[in-house]
């Protein structure tokens, strides 16, 4: 089964060449571009990896780590920034 990864990203260039990268390499993807929406999507598929960008139209990657440790999910998380 592929690893699944979450990108959490407003910038959608680039979004769409992390997630065609990390699929080339075996990878499934699913993108957000806000807090919000990562959170739907969290509460709903099981990923491996988060990485998110920290500012995001709604919400940030920092709130989103907090998020993520309130709801004891067990998932490695990166913060990246441009």
């Amino acid at each position: 089964m592929k690893k699944r990864i979450l990108i959490v990203e407003d910038n959608i260039a680039l979004s769409h060449i992390q997630k065609d990268w990390l699929e080339r390499e075996g990878y499934s993807v699913a993108t957000a571009m806000n807090e919000p929406f990562a959170h739907k999507l969290l509460r709903k598929e099981q990923f491996d990896l988060i990485l998110s960008d920290v500012r995001l139209p709604q919400g940030d990657g920092i709130h989103l780590l907090e998020w993520i440790g309130k709801e004891k999910l067990d998932i490695p998380f990166v913060i990246m920034t441009e």
